[in-house]
């Protein structure tokens, strides 16, 4: 590195600083109180580039390849990504790693726990075969104010979905109890929730199929999903965080 170059280098970084720190500073004391909402904003975009980063201290953190290596997978991801959805899953890194997930799987039966508008439900119909059946739960929709599926509406794919409806609390699964290979667990994050969509997706899935959870961020710790799964990191020893995700991942046993 030229001497020019370590000069504009440190220039560069002086210049950030000028703008990162007083921007941190306020965040971080006057926010609080004038403009809460401002601060926890701050707060949860610092976290959420850590949990891409760093690995995890309470599951084992392992790369997409270590855990499902198959090098002759081509991921497909289609959609209207370029339209922005509040709370949808939308990192590239998640979105191929679970087309990677489905392809190395081959699963038969795959159960989504919160539909949303249905862009993973798409993701996992395009990246299966043309048997698997995609079932996918959400509130009926006179519930929410989104359109429920709207992502794989009028699709090929739609052929393999089947929407159902109902809380998924209260919902009767007992007609894919044992039968899943896949359950993705990504519905309403607070605590109860997830602990009963936790239990539902143990029952639904076959042993040795996977179960995989959204929005696991190993330093939000008050996260439902983040509480939930790290209370079964004893119990089971096939439990797994995804580098570059927010992605947790288990085999069942």
């Amino acid at each position: 590195m030229s001497f020019n170059t370590k000069i504009l280098g440190g220039i560069h970084l002086f210049r950030t600083a000028l703008r990162a720190v007083p921007y941190a500073a306020y965040c971080s004391t006057i926010a609080l109180f004038l403009n809460p909402r401002k601060a926890q904003d701050f707060f949860h975009q610092v976290l959420n580039s850590l949990d891409l980063q760093k690995p995890d201290s309470n599951l084992k953190t392992v790369s997409i390849s270590d855990l499902f290596p198959d090098d002759s997978s081509e991921p497909i991801i289609k959609g209207k990504y370029h339209i922005y959805k509040s709370s949808d899953t939308r990192l590239l890194s998640e979105l191929a790693s679970l087309a990677h997930i489905m392809h190395v799987l081959k699963p038969k039966i795959v159960f989504e726990i919160g539909t949303f508008v249905g862009r993973t439900t798409r993701l996992f119909a395009l990246n299966t075969l043309e048997s698997t059946k995609i079932f996918t739960l959400d509130l009926p929709a006179e519930l929410v104010p989104h359109q429920i599926g709207e992502a794989y509406h009028n699709t090929p794919e739609e052929k393999n979905i089947t929407q159902l409806y109902g809380d998924s609390r209260t919902f009767d699964y007992s007609e894919w109890h044992g039968k899943c290979d896949f359950v993705w667990v990504d519905a309403c994050h607070d605590y109860p929730f997830v602990v009963s969509d936790t239990e539902n997706a143990m029952k639904l899935c076959k042993p040795g199929g996977w179960i995989g959870w959204h929005d696991y961020r190993h330093t939000a710790w008050w996260s439902g999903v983040t509480r939930t799964v790290r209370q079964m990191r004893h119990k089971f020893k096939d439990l797994h965080f995804l580098q570059g995700t927010t992605i947790a991942l288990l085999r069942k046993p």
